[in-house]
């Protein structure tokens, strides 16, 4: 068996093109060339403006207006939050933490406080933050700038923490944010900010899971008597917490003593409804991740949960995570310029004359090209993992990933790109030329395990092409080509 660095070569990738039968054309190029003399980039100083809103639950996002942030291409951006935390038992703490932020645009940043309360020593109180905040550029180059402070306050509101989110898989740790597909998973919330649940004074959970990202089932009670419930679009469990604070939601018989705290009260039963129809009682019999659709390699899902007490107050929370296959494609949108060929000129000299004429140009001179996947793959680390020591048998949709059918022969004559048009003006002389450019989009390829631990399994290697025209003007024939000079760059 061949293990260790391998590579697939482009031969092969071709043979085994032919196989997957895909007509579907994907965009034909534009790429984001990257010339050889391309100006590098540098990281700048952030600034700040404004940070809101000032009152925060758990789950819900900051918002951050400012300049300057870098891009996911070169970099991401940390904020570190440093002050005081006044918690809701009177003590105070002093706070200096880090997260990353999203970046929304070069003016805007998204920032989630989760899993639970960040600024608190336990996580699981209220209260108030005062301090400043700080965006910190990252550069891929290993390159820092920092902002200057912001000062900020944010109240915490009461909410919903997460304490248990993962598969039913006890070397799982308590909280996973990535797992595979048709995994059966268990959560447990608890609520904080709000009293604990009496007879008297019950809390109400709901707990909400779409048809498209969860495989939801239940035995007893009117649920499995009605076959038209399985077409229902999501799925509400209300659970009434009669002692504490906490909701359980794992399936039964499946739970296993020690999964975590409150497992075995699942025996009881649930009132269940199917989109707006009420169900009747039963129990959890599966809650599992769906299949990812063929069209997708991995698939975001989230279950939205949230409380009520008998006062009317209520937090809410959406657990989100990413569902995989056992290994993953992530590709970026980038390409880089390997290769660029001589100009070829696809017309005679045309003269302007003496009033200018307007001309245009559609390839009739047809030039095809072959797209190739290669692979540069760790073997070891695959099958290590779990995984085939082929990457073709990862069972991976190469042309979703790349966003273009990796096994498409390109011809020029097809591309929009090479239909021009131009004035050619009185006394000037003018040829169309063509250029093929050669560039490589490299994808990452991650596996995964069903607790969502990753291992690096190499990168996948997409050869496309591009086929640039030009109108060239000048005062004599032949007119020269201004395309960039035909060089090999990677």
């Amino acid at each position: 068996m061949r293990s260790g660095l391998i590579s697939i070569s482009l031969a092969t990738v071709i043979l085994a093109a032919g196989c997957f039968g895909a007509t579907t054309s994907g965009p034909s190029a534009e790429p984001a060339e990257q010339p050889p003399a391309a100006k590098p980039w540098v990281n700048v100083r952030p600034t700040l403006t404004v940070a809101g809103p000032g009152d925060l639950m758990v789950g819900e996002a900051l918002t951050i207006l400012g300049q300057g942030f870098v891009d996911r291409v070169h970099g991401k951006v940390v904020l570190q939050f440093k002050g005081t935390f006044f918690n809701s038992q009177g003590s105070t703490s002093q706070v200096d933490y880090q997260s990353a932020a999203t970046v929304v645009n070069g003016g805007k940043l998204r920032w989630e406080m989760w899993p639970n309360v960040v600024f608190d020593e336990r996580g699981d109180r209220l209260g108030r933050f005062v301090g400043h905040v700080i965006a910190i550029n990252q550069g891929n180059d290993g390159t820092l700038e920092a902002s200057d402070p912001l000062p900020a306050t944010i109240n915490v509101k009461p909410s919903l923490i997460v304490r248990v989110a993962r598969p039913l898989d006890s070397s799982c740790n308590s909280m996973v944010g990535h797992t595979l597909e048709n995994t059966q998973m268990g959560f447990m919330v608890e609520a904080i900010g709000f009293r604990n649940g009496t007879a008297d004074a019950p809390l109400t959970f709901y707990w909400s899971f779409l048809s498209s990202q969860w495989q939801v089932s239940f035995d007893n009670g009117a649920i499995t008597a009605n076959p038209s419930f399985s077409k229902a679009p999501s799925f509400t469990i209300e659970e009434q917490v009669t002692s504490g604070a906490s909701s359980v939601i794992v399936p039964y018989p499946a739970a296993v003593p020690g999964w975590f705290p409150g497992w075995s009260k699942k025996i009881a039963t649930f009132a269940v409804k199917m989109a707006e129809d009420a169900a009747g009682n039963s129990r959890l019999k599966d809650l599992r991740t769906n299949k990812i659709p063929d069209a997708g390699n991995n698939m975001p899902i989230s279950v939205n949960v949230a409380v009520v007490d008998a006062s009317g107050k209520s937090a809410a929370l959406a657990v989100k995570f990413i569902v995989h296959r056992p290994a993953d494609l992530l590709y970026d949108g980038g390409s880089k310029v390997a290769e660029r060929f001589e100009p070829v000129p696809l017309t005679d000299c045309m003269p302007g004359g003496d009033l200018g004429r307007e001309v245009s140009y559609h390839d009739s001179k047809s030039e095809s090209r072959q797209r190739a996947l290669g692979f540069s793959y760790n073997a070891n680390a695959a099958m290590n993992f779990g995984l085939p020591s082929n990457p073709f048998a990862l069972g991976l949709n190469f042309s979703a990933g790349f966003g273009v059918n990796v096994n498409e022969s390109i011809s020029s004559d097809k591309s929009q790109s090479v239909t021009l048009q131009g004035h050619i003006l009185p006394g000037e002389y003018a040829m169309f030329y063509r250029q093929t450019t050669k560039i490589v989009r490299v994808a990452k390829l991650v596996g995964y395990s069903v607790c969502g631990q990753s291992v690096n399994l190499g990168d996948a290697i997409l050869t496309d092409w591009v086929f640039t025209p030009e109108l060239a003007k000048g005062e004599t024939c032949p007119v020269p080509s201004s395309l960039p000079a035909a060089g090999k760059y990677l």
